[in-house]
């Protein structure tokens, strides 16, 4: 449950990662954050499947050292990247895991008032495989989410 001390203080989460409508995702998270004159958090997550694979890319085959930290490093570029077109403000973050459990621990830690997702992603390789699934399995854990579609 995602519990908001003080509603001056709004959140909110763009989920970048898992779709390749990233602009749509963040506009609307701009939008919303304007509305509240807070800052967007643009989150990347590279699911565990993913995470062995680009391990096994980096370190076997191109020998550069790996490591979580390293991946985690890489998800907050490619948020950076996502995001630096669509916007002024914003916080890049990465993070390795199960995806939902990312979001959700990320949505907690930051008070997220609301998480912004592409609710007609394709999320393999790690990901959910129904994104209405993903969207249940979210408002089941109590997180505000809005899909954009």
């Amino acid at each position: 449950m995602i519990a908001r001390l003080d509603m001056t203080d709004m959140v909110v989460v763009a989920v970048v990662s898992g779709t390749t409508r990233a602009e749509s995702v963040l506009v609307e998270a701009a939008r919303r954050a304007d509305e509240s004159d807070t800052v967007v958090h643009v989150l990347y997550v590279v699911g565990l499947e993913w995470y062995a694979r680009l391990e096994l890319h980096l370190a076997e085959r191109l020998g550069i050292p790996t490591g979580s930290e390293t991946i985690r490093s890489i998800c907050e570029r490619k948020a950076d990247r996502l995001a630096a077109p669509a916007l002024e403000e914003y916080e890049a973050v990465g993070r390795v895991g199960n995806p939902i459990d990312e979001i959700v621990q990320y949505a907690e830690q930051v008070g997220a008032d609301t998480v912004v997702l592409d609710g007609a992603g394709h999320w393999g390789g790690g990901w959910w495989r129904r994104s209405s699934s993903l969207l249940e399995q979210l408002r089941e854990r109590d997180v505000p989410v809005v899909p954009v579609y």
